[in-house]
């Protein structure tokens, strides 16, 4: 791996011509160093070994606070620049658009120095506070910039070398920087390459991560490079642009200035049927591009959609749902704009006192798409209440469900019982295999569901309830209706706005989610990958268990790993290998011709490493590796 030469005569030159003489240091340092030195001179003195001053501990929470989101997308990307851009010798820093240091990571043998000049979380790096610097400088000039060395304005900062750019928001704003400081004489050569990757990886997700559901408008030339942070990406309210990334800019040949609050159609001209993967063009026929559409304007009515249209995957757009086992475990995943989208439509249906009907296989993951409904409605601070109604006994489905008096049968509780459907008054009640209710017991919940009140078995007074309503099945109802064992106007009364989720063997490019999904479950965080064996086993399995036994498999698979583990074909279970007729290599074979393989994945991906990483099943993070041992 190359090192830069820090070669000191000509910066040494430079600040005597500067700092002795008063001299213009123009061609002996690059231009944006004497410009920082000019704005210095007038603020601090360079020879003085000016103290920073830690900002206390409530405004730097404060701070990180209002950086939050972006702090959560960043973590990742600093991790892995942590781990390869100076060979675990140097520091990560996220900095506000003031120049304070939030976080940090990696470094640890650098630690030290970096005590020294106080380059640490809390201290703020802006050229007023601490002369010409990375972070400082690449506020005070809008972009990336390399500082090394002597051409930090105070003697103190010498010690350094550092590298740093902006990270812009969809509105273009500077919102703040990502910097890579080390030695002044180990920094990595290509580090301020490596910083800009990472950038682009990171605004990327930004376009994707927003608060309020939106419109996106995700469009490139070569429709495999959809999904990548190489696509562009227009964020748009009604048919007005309000946000974009730099890589549409680039492809529509623009600026935010001229592009946002202008209307779409200026740009691009949109197809009749705006579902799925469609072509999209600029007005007057100059360019095409493959597009993806998604958002309460358009997007598909299944959820898994986001996996059959070709090449229109990104990081976040899979649903990736944990076993529907309550524990919460689908916080770790997250859901795509095609999903938002569905989930919006379905959010306005239950908000306005309607019901939902989930239906789909086993394991495709209806009760986290309930639980993710009910957070994002009106009733998210009320309870939600999710019922199994297959798991009951027909004997006890009744009490558990409508509660009961004291001494109401035999072995009833002395106080009684609420049951299920009072504890959901405030919220949301979920009945799962709603299509396994007995029938003698369907009459009686139609009417709680029409007069909203619930007689408790053995006797009193009605109890008025206010709840909404989300039922699910894997049961095709019109067969039960046809076979007189689900009644009509109960069915009528709960699938007010119906929606299937695919079953997992009718998505396709499911090895796209496989990778995702094991990033999230832990791989990310041990540099555990897949190999293309074993990805193309995965992919092509048919999984009856859907995403509930994909996840399971996965977890178990990265619980007999190793750290920095590729996990090869001969590691899965029996009953996929089984089903696989493919002659699938070695482990051995498999690791020699990664590096083979990774250059042509980048060459077959217009050097776009998420693209070129999604080709071949592995993490972004050993093609950056790769990346950062070829460079000179």
């Amino acid at each position: 791996m190359s090192k830069a030469r820090f070669v000191p005569s000509t910066t040494e030159a430079a600040r005597q011509l500067v700092f002795e003489q008063g001299a213009d240091p123009s061609g002996s340092v690059p231009e944006f160093i004497a410009r920082s030195w000019a704005r210095c001179a007038a603020l601090l003195d360079n020879s003085y070994d000016l103290r920073p001053q830690r900002v206390d501990s409530r405004l730097l929470a404060e701070r990180r606070e209002a950086q939050e989101r972006l702090r959560r997308i960043a973590e990742p990307e600093m991790n892995a620049l942590a781990e390869i851009a100076s060979d675990g010798d140097g520091l990560v820093l996220l900095a506000d658009a003031e120049g304070l240091i939030l976080d940090s990571a990696g470094g640890l043998g650098f630690l030290r120095k970096a005590a020294q000049v106080a380059l640490q979380p809390g201290v703020l790096w802006s050229e007023q506070s601490r002369g010409t610097n990375a972070i400082g400088t690449a506020l005070a000039e809008g972009r990336p910039v390399a500082v090394r060395g002597r051409q930090h304005y105070l003697e103190a900062n010498g010690i350094l070398s550092c590298a740093a750019a902006p990270i812009l928001s969809p509105r273009g704003e500077l919102i703040a920087v990502l910097d890579v400081s080390g030695c002044c004489e180990r920094l990595h050569s290509q580090a301020l390459y490596l910083v800009r990757l990472a950038i682009q990886v990171l605004e990327h997700r930004l376009t994707s991560d927003l608060v309020q559901p939106t419109t996106r408008m995700r469009f490139q030339r070569r429709p495999e490079l959809l999904g990548s942070h190489c696509e562009g990406v227009l964020i748009l309210n009604d048919t007005m642009v309000v946000g974009a990334n730099r890589a549409a800019l680039a492809l529509l040949d623009t600026n935010w200035s001229d592009l946002l609050e202008t209307p779409v159609a200026r740009w691009l001209k949109l197809p009749a049927a705006g579902k799925g993967l469609t072509k999209l063009s600029i007005p007057g026929g100059r360019r095409q591009f493959h597009g993806v559409l998604e958002g309460p304007s358009w997007g598909s009515a299944s959820l898994g959609a986001a996996g059959s249209r070709r090449g229109a995957s990104t990081d976040e757009d899979f649903v990736c749902s944990a076993p529907d086992d309550g524990t919460g475990r689908d916080e770790h995943f997250y859901l795509d704009g095609i999903t938002r989208s569905l989930l919006e439509r379905a959010r306005r249906v239950l908000d306005a006192g309607m019901a939902v009907l989930v239906t789909g296989e086993t394991g495709v993951g209806k009760e986290v798409f309930a639980r993710h409904l009910h957070r994002a409605s009106r009733r998210s601070q009320g309870p939600f209440v999710a019922v199994n109604c297959a798991a009951l006994p027909e004997s006890l489905i009744e009490s558990e469900l409508f509660g009961y008096e004291s001494g109401a049968f035999t072995g009833a509780r002395r106080s009684g019982a609420r049951g299920w459907v009072r504890e959901a008054d405030g919220g949301v009640l979920f009945l799962d295999e709603v299509g396994d209710m007995p029938l003698a017991l369907q009459p009686r919940l139609l009417r709680v569901l029409q007069a909203r009140e619930v007689v408790p078995l053995g006797g009193g007074q009605p109890v008025r309830v206010d709840f909404d309503l989300i039922c699910a099945t894997n049961c095709d109802l019109a067969a039960a209706m046809a076979a007189g064992d689900f009644r009509t106007d109960l069915y009528y009364r709960i699938q007010d706005f119906s929606l299937r989720l695919l079953p997992l063997r009718e998505w396709n490019h499911r090895s796209r989610l496989i990778v995702e999904l094991l990033a999230r479950l832990g791989g990310e965080e041990n540099n555990i990958t897949m190999g293309a064996a074993a990805l193309r086993c995965l992919e092509g399995y048919a999984w009856p268990g859907n995403l509930r036994q994909l996840i399971s498999t996965l977890r178990t698979l990265l619980a007999l790993s190793d750290p920095d583990d590729i996990i090869g074909w001969e590691r899965l279970p029996p009953e996929i290998q089984a089903d696989s007729s493919a002659d699938f290599p070695s482990r051995e074979r498999e690791f020699n011709r990664q590096t083979d393989l990774i250059d042509q994945a980048l060459a077959a991906s217009d050097g776009c490493v998420s693209a070129a990483a999604r080709r071949l099943g592995i993490h972004r993070s050993t093609i950056y590796r790769r990346l950062a041992s070829k460079r000179p």
